[in-house]
């Protein structure tokens, strides 16, 4: 793992962790960025001036944080060093979680949604995570990260596994009205390269999604005759803990499949596991394993 991906991980979990707070006095989000970019400090002082910084960010006054985010975003674009981009992203992911971070951040949403674009898997994984917590506030406008997040899966660069774990469902959460959504949406499910994990999670991730397109839909109730037993498998589970229009779609065929003798047994014993109303696979059945040549 590089140590870019490394400090995006440190960044989510750091909210959690017992590390000093900063006085809000001691806010230097931007001076930290600056000095960084010129004079390495070393990796493990590096991290623990993050650490202090993004805790520091949570609770400082709005008039200090506002002061920085500019310097957060400037150092956030391409074109800045790895590790600094990766510190500054984190500080933005600190902005953001703040009670006041949408209203922080309202003027800011084109230059935000522009990061979506970075050819980085960890960087549009961190924005992508930045944008869906903005996405859930009110005093967001949601239509600049509506417009970038459909670009993003439409853009055959993006990682699969980014688009439907990052990007996939806010976008249907939050642009459902938009008909270019659910057209880009549908482009992107019917992909012939999408691998089996792929079509697993989506399954998966969007069958809990309320009011998804019908067409993402149908895709979705297709996987219960997908070619893959493992996908099978992953698309009976989700029937039972799905409140949406999965589950009604869903119920016949998950009921055929538990009596069905040419079904897979793994598959057939958790669709009889799911007509009983089980939200969970038992512990005892695995999933079959994905095809070898399809993953």
């Amino acid at each position: 793992m590089t140590r870019t991906a490394i400090r995006l991980l440190i960044v989510f979990w750091l909210p959690f962790s017992s590390a000093a707070w900063l006085p809000a006095q001691s806010l230097s989000a931007d001076r930290f960025l600056d000095g960084l970019s010129s004079h390495p400090v070393g990796e493990q002082l590096e991290l623990q001036q993050t650490g202090e910084i993004y805790q520091a960010l949570i609770v400082a006054p709005a008039s200090e944080v506002e002061r920085v985010v500019p310097a957060v975003l400037r150092y956030a674009r391409p074109g800045n060093q790895a590790n600094v981009r990766a510190h500054a992203l984190g500080f933005l992911l600190a902005i953001t979680a703040r009670p006041d971070g949408a209203d922080l951040l309202s003027s800011k949403s084109e230059e935000i949604s522009s990061l979506l674009s970075d050819v980085d898997p960890n960087i549009q994984t961190s924005i992508a995570g930045t944008i869906e917590i903005l996405m859930m506030q009110p005093a967001t406008n949601t239509k600049p990260y509506v417009v970038a997040l459909t670009a993003a899966i439409q853009d055959r660069r993006t990682p699969q596994d980014v688009i439907v774990e990052r990007m996939i469902p806010p976008l249907l959460t939050y642009g459902r009205d938009d008909p270019r959504v659910a057209a880009a949406a549908l482009a992107f499910v019917h992909r012939g390269d999408l691998t089996a994990s792929t079509r697993s999670a989506l399954v998966n991730t969007l069958s809990s999604v309320p009011d998804l397109p019908e067409g993402v839909n149908r895709y979705l109730v297709e996987r219960l005759d997908d070619s893959d037993p493992h996908v099978r498998g992953v698309a009976v589970v989700a029937y039972p803990d799905s409140t949406t229009a999965y589950h009604a779609a869903a119920k016949g065929r998950v009921e055929r499949m538990a009596t069905d003798p040419r079904e897979d047994p793994r598959v057939r014993e958790l669709a009889k596991e799911a007509i009983e109303g089980k939200t969970s696979s038992n512990p005892n059945i695995d999933l079959p394993p994905y095809t070898q040549h399809d993953r």
